[in-house]
């Protein structure tokens, strides 16, 4: 069977389109948002970008990753917004970088950031805490940032690759295929 050509893969940054639109997502697009140690990063982009290129062709997922000078808020974690129209693409992208970081550092990658819109952290919660619930029973540590911190709420997922990558995965489910009854 033949390969279908794709579209040149750009490396996106936080620079902004020509209108002064950000590099976010289209319509039909969602994004998701992992926060990755800087020190990490590394293994992420690859030499001359070459792994972050490759996990974006593997995925049919678009990657950015933020500059080196543009840390998240009170961490040392940069921004890896995965950008894709698929919850199952969005998957496979974050378990690639998940297992790209652990392969490169097995001993010291043990915890990773989500960043949750206000709007959609019931999705993660649940009625009563059952979400979150679910989520701390799958890795060592998940904990979600109180409301203060403007309008996005940061979820640390603690644990190895599996438990990390599991978790991820179930955020990913709340966030972009909410059940029905949903906020």
């Amino acid at each position: 069977a033949k390969r279908k050509k794709t579209a040149p893969v750009r490396i996106l940054g936080a620079e902004e389109q020509e209108d002064g639109r950000g590099l976010g997502a289209s319509e039909d697009e969602s994004e998701f948002v992992l926060l990755i140690p800087d020190e990490f990063m590394g293994s992420i982009l690859g030499r001359g970008g070459s792994t972050i290129r490759r996990l974006q062709w593997q995925t049919h997922t678009t990657i950015k990753c933020s500059n080196s000078d543009d840390l998240y808020p009170g961490t040392t974690s940069r921004k890896v917004t995965l950008v894709s129209s698929s919850a199952a693409a969005m998957d496979a992208a974050q378990s690639l970088v998940m297992l790209q970081v652990a392969q490169n550092y097995p001993e010291t990658f043990r915890e990773v950031g989500v960043v949750i819109p206000d709007e959609l952290a019931g999705r993660v919660i649940g009625k009563g805490g059952d979400r979150i619930s679910v989520l701390r029973e799958m890795c060592e540590h998940c904990d979600l940032t109180p409301k203060d911190r403007g309008r996005e709420r940061m979820l640390i997922i603690s644990g190895n690759v599996v438990q990390i990558t599991r978790a991820v995965r179930q955020v990913i489910d709340h966030l972009i295929q909410p059940s029905a009854g949903a906020p």
